[in-house]
């Protein structure tokens, strides 16, 4: 089956989403973003907390045509402050459409281009603070590839640059969070609890009016290996009510 990148040093997974902007731009004053760099961590909580048959990083492709309601649900599994909720990119190159349904009143919050990094367990050489050194290494050459194309749109209108900034965990709030990883994990990794850093670059859009919504990320860095195609068809709906047919 087609599976997201894992990188060579550790457990460094690079999911790709999109920006308008040029990356000078960046405001890294964001980089410090305690609120930013929790939601990050709370992401990343998110996202691996489920295994690959229903984990939201996965599909739809040929081992998984559908991408199911359980994927959708980007519900936080971690404490956050206020209401958001989470969506996923993949990081296999592949072009991907996703129809979801999400509730009315919450902000989304996802990645540009993210990176997780812990040990290995079965290697003894890697460690957490090798892995936080190398996860930030490996997003500066991601945001420095001088061949990095990037595009995200809400309803074919850019996203503002203002709703963007880098986010290191290690900077904003602490060193380390805690990923708890269920059996089958998209890492191949042992279940249970790993100390993990995070890098990335996130954008933050306030609560979409009820009714169909799309958003479209794309983004690619041939020199080190970022390839993504992914859209989003998400139907927002007042809470305990479907969508209509």
């Amino acid at each position: 089956m087609k599976r997201i990148i894992i990188m060579a040093l550790g457990v460094l997974l690079a999911l790709a989403l999109a920006t308008p902007m040029a990356l000078a731009q960046v405001g890294q004053g964001a980089t410090a973003s305690g609120t930013a760099a929790e939601l990050a961590a709370a992401w990343w909580q998110w996202a691996t907390s489920n295994p690959v048959d229903s984990n939201p990083l996965i599909g739809p492709n040929d081992d998984h045509p559908v991408y199911s309601e359980e994927q959708c649900d980007g519900t936080p599994v971690s404490p956050t402050q206020g209401k958001t909720w989470f969506l996923a990119g993949t990081g296999d190159g592949s072009k991907v459409v996703r129809t979801c349904t999400m509730p009315v009143g919450t902000h989304l919050f996802f990645p540009v281009v993210n990176i997780v990094g812990f040990p290995f367990p079965e290697n003894p050489l890697e460690t957490k603070e090798s892995e936080r050194a190398a996860a930030i290494a490996r997003m500066d050459a991601v945001l420095g590839a001088r061949d990095f194309f990037s595009l995200v749109t809400v309803d074919g209108k850019m996203v503002k640059s203002n709703r963007i900034g880098r986010a290191t965990y290690s900077l904003g709030t602490g060193p380390y969070f805690t990923l708890t990883l269920p059996k089958d994990n998209v890492f191949g990794e042992p279940a249970g609890e790993y100390e993990a850093t995070a890098d990335g670059l996130w954008v933050t859009l306030p609560p979409l009016p009820p009714g169909v919504h799309t958003i479209h990320f794309e983004a690619s860095a041939p020199s080190v290996g970022v390839s993504q195609n992914n859209t989003y068809i998400l139907t927002v709906v007042n809470k305990g009510k479907k969508p209509a047919p």
